[in-house]
């Protein structure tokens, strides 16, 4: 199953996936829905998005854009809300839904930040591209367009 990619339209269309996000510990997508709703991000500026992997009639995944709000630089995004529902984690959609939004960076953004906890989501990451930041407190991994 290769699923197809698309914008998110309604932060109501992540409700089963934020729910197993959720019962997992994770509450990235509960709050991107959250912020949605009361309009304080809705992935809406120049060069963001949000975009959903649809697989067998459902989401299987999210990734979002936005321009970086840690950052004073203009050109530089940060991936949000990456989250692959478990049943088919490993199949490729979290590489399919993060290359897609750096396919989307040449014409807005020049860098991808992005800040992790996770040991195994930092192999991820490096794996496509990213190179660990130290001493960062609101990044741990820098994606640069030329590289």
């Amino acid at each position: 199953m290769k699923p197809q990619l698309q914008p998110l339209d309604h932060p109501d269309q992540l409700d089963l996936l934020a729910e197993e996000a959720c019962s997992q510990g994770h509450r990235m997508l509960g709050r991107l829905q959250q912020e949605w709703r009361e309009g304080t991000n809705r992935f809406d500026r120049e060069g963001e998005c949000v975009l959903i992997a649809v697989g067998e009639d459902r989401i299987v995944g999210v990734c979002g854009l936005n321009r970086d709000p840690y950052c004073v630089q203009k050109d530089v995004g940060r991936v949000r809300r990456l989250y692959v529902a478990s049943e088919v984690r490993r199949r490729g959609v979290g590489r399919l839904l993060v290359e897609a939004i750096q396919q989307r960076c040449p014409d807005v953004f020049q860098q991808l930040r992005l800040r992790t906890n996770s040991s195994a989501a930092s192999a991820f990451y490096q794996a496509l591209g990213f190179r660990p930041v130290e001493d960062e407190p609101e990044c741990t991994h820098v994606w640069t367009v030329s590289e």
